[in-house]
């Protein structure tokens, strides 16, 4: 009821019902987002920081899409037991990863397939992949950080991009300019080979 007075009514009734449950839905989501963990990281393989970065794009995504970005990094199991065990509900997406089998997979339900380009994401081609080409790159725990927040931003801001979503927390440019450093590096050093066997060859005549 909005009767309280002839002159003076409640903020709520100026706006209108429909207009402040629309608002209290938003609101809702935006709790229920900030409040949702979608880092599953148990075995403590990410570090507290990334884990943080990757809590706050997966936030955003949920608040503004509904689609829930969820990573999993374990030092060991089975992908498709890993996944069911999470038993999510559509929209979703869930980034896998096992350390102790090098192994990485993305689950998506139907629709949220469409949004974005697994092939690519997965790809093993530094041109195009986001996340193997890290993972193969060197040894060491900072590998399995970057690989995972280069691949779950990058799957974020594809989504994004297919709804025509801007992400604020993104890390775009510059995790894109370490990837590229990356692979200049790679094709720097083929080249590097390339030229020494070269030169041995024409120096042994």
């Amino acid at each position: 009821m909005c009767v309280v007075s002839a002159y003076i009514k409640p903020p709520f009734c100026r706006l209108g019902v429909r207009k402040f449950i629309l608002i209290f839905i938003f609101l809702l989501s935006q709790s229920l987002a900030l409040g949702a963990n979608f880092v599953i990281n148990n075995d403590e393989i990410l570090s507290q920081k990334v884990s943080v970065k990757l809590n706050e794009i997966g936030s955003e995504l949920y608040a503004k899409s509904g689609i829930n970005l969820v990573v999993g990094v374990y030092k060991d199991g089975e992908l498709e037991a890993l996944f069911k065990d999470q038993n999510l509900s559509s929209p979703y997406a869930f980034l896998l990863l096992i350390k102790g089998k090098k192994k990485v997979e993305i689950f998506a339900d139907a629709n949220t397939s469409k949004l974005f380009n697994k092939e690519q994401i997965l790809s093993v081609n530094p041109e195009s992949g986001t996340i193997i080409p890290i993972l193969v790159s060197k040894n060491g725990k900072d590998v399995y950080n970057a690989a995972i927040l280069n691949g779950y931003a990058d799957i974020a801001e594809q989504i994004a991009s297919s709804l025509n979503l801007q992400l604020e927390s993104s890390v775009g440019n510059s995790n894109k300019t370490t990837l590229n450093f990356l692979r200049f590096f790679i094709y720097g050093l083929v080249a590097f080979f390339i030229i020494v066997i070269f030169y041995k060859k024409v120096k042994n005549g």
